[in-house]
């Protein structure tokens, strides 16, 4: 007998809201997406950039006293990379807006 696939039981909640509410919780919830995109896009760059971003980085947290390190990536495969690289991010967020020039 074929069974369609229906990802081990679970549900997309999502698909089961109206039309509007599903609007609704588009729009509230577009601050976090975008947030999300630009850690994402940091934690990249930092990587990716050995002759700006990094020594730049890492210049930051030697003058903030931190421990040099770089901010773990959001790997798709991995299950709780996002968790780990938001939870890197709000622990070194004084890094994380110095790096970005965004004072607060």
């Amino acid at each position: 007998m074929d069974e369609v696939d229906n990802d081990d039981g679970f549900v997309d909640e999502v698909e089961l809201l109206d039309e509007g509410e599903r609007v609704a919780l588009n729009k509230e919830i577009q601050p976090v997406k975008l947030a999300l995109v630009k850690v994402c896009k940091l934690a990249y760059k930092i990587i990716h950039s050995t002759t700006i971003v990094l020594p730049a980085w890492y210049g930051i947290q030697r003058d903030l006293s931190e421990p040099q390190t770089l901010m773990p990536r959001d790997v798709a495969t991995r299950w709780n990379s996002t968790f780990d690289m938001l939870d890197y991010a709000l622990e070194h967020r004084e890094a994380v807006d110095a790096v970005t020039q965004r004072q607060t």
